[in-house]
C-alpha cells in the first residue's frame, strides 16, 4: 500500500484587501489562498513525521532571523517582520505580522530554493497605506499568486525582485534530485547538492 503524510508549511503570512475570512480557501477580495505541504508518498507504511521535517529542513529551512520593516503602536500594535534566508540561494516569499516587539520563533517561516522559483512579472497588488493617518508612512501588498503580504515603508510601489514557485507540484526521486531547477543570474553552487535524502517526497 501507499501510504501518504504531509506536513504543511509556512512561508509568510496571507493579507485580505477587506476583513472577509480568509480561512477555508476563501478569496478574501483577492484571490484564492493556496496550501503548501510536504508529502512522503513512499510505499508501505514507513511515512514519518521525522522523515517529513528533514526533508523540509534540507530543502526549505527556516530563516536564520527576521528584520522589523515596520511598526505601528497607535490602537492595535501591528509589526511586520522581514525573513532573512540563510544564503543567497534562498528566498523569502513574504512577511510576518506579530502584535508584539518580539521577533517571531524563526521555525515559524520558511525560505525556499530560489532554484525551484520564478521571478514575478506581474506588478504587486496594493492593499492598504497609511495616508492620512500619521506616523511612520508604509504601504501593504500582495507580490506573488500566494498571496504573501509585502510591506515597505512609504507609498510607492515596491521595486525590488518578488519570487513564485515555478511550479504547483514539485517531486524528488529516490536519490533526492528535484523535478524543478531553475538557474538564476549571479547565483551560486547550489546548498541543496549535499546531504541527498534518498527517498520518495513531493511537494504541492
Amino acid at each position: 500500500l501507499i501510504r501518504v503524510t504531509a506536513k504543511r508549511l509556512c512561508f509568510g503570512h496571507y493579507a485580505n484587501k477587506d476583513f472577509a475570512d480568509a480561512r477555508g480557501g476563501g478569496t478574501a477580495g483577492v484571490k484564492s489562498r493556496q496550501i503548501l505541504q510536504v508529502r512522503d508518498t513512499g510505499w508501505g507504511a514507513t511515512g514519518k513525521d521525522e522523515y517529513l521535517l528533514a526533508a523540509a529542513d534540507h530543502y526549505c529551512p527556516c530563516p536564520i532571523e527576521f528584520r522589523q520593516v515596520w511598526q505601528q503602536q497607535r490602537g492595535q500594535p501591528v509589526f511586520i517582520w522581514r525573513p532573512v534566508p540563510p544564503n543567497d540561494t534562498f528566498v523569502a516569499l513574504g512577511m510576518v505580522a506579530t502584535t508584539t516587539p518580539e521577533p517571531p520563533l524563526v521555525d515559524s517561516v520558511r525560505c525556499v530554493p530560489k532554484s525551484f522559483c520564478r521571478k514575478v512579472k506581474e506588478e504587486p497588488v496594493h492593499l492598504w497605506d497609511d495616508v492620512g493617518g500619521g506616523g511612520k508612512p508604509a504601504s501593504f501588498w500582495l507580490v506573488n499568486s500566494m498571496q504573501m503580504l509585502w510591506t515597505v515603508v512609504g507609498h510607492g510601489v515596491p521595486q525590488e525582485t518578488f519570487w513564485d514557485l515555478d511550479t504547483n507540484s514539485i517531486s524528488f526521486d529516490s536519490n533526492g534530485h528535484p523535478s524543478v531547477h531553475i538557474t538564476h543570474e549571479r547565483q551560486r553552487a547550489s546548498a541543496l547538492g549535499s546531504g541527498v535524502l534518498p527517498r520518495r517526497t513531493s511537494w504541492r
